[in-house]
């Protein structure tokens, strides 16, 4: 065997392997996203009561800020 011989059956070899793990990668990527939207559906309602009151308080502060000053 010649050395281009053998680094054309490792090359091929290879290129076989990352074909094969094509798709199983695209399954994973779908799965990982499943999982976060499935997270973030659950913790939607806490997440937006949250900000409504860190945004109600923020509005409270700085309308004292802006009334006591004058």
């Amino acid at each position: 065997m010649t050395k281009l011989n053998i680094m054309t059956r490792i090359r091929r070899g290879f290129d076989r392997t990352l074909k094969s793990r094509a798709g199983q990668s695209t399954t994973e990527y779908i799965l990982i996203l499943a999982i976060v939207v499935m997270i973030a559906s659950k913790l939607r309602k806490s997440l937006v009561d949250s900000t409504g009151k860190i945004m109600g308080n923020f509005d409270q502060q700085s309308e004292k800020f802006f009334t006591d000053g004058q």
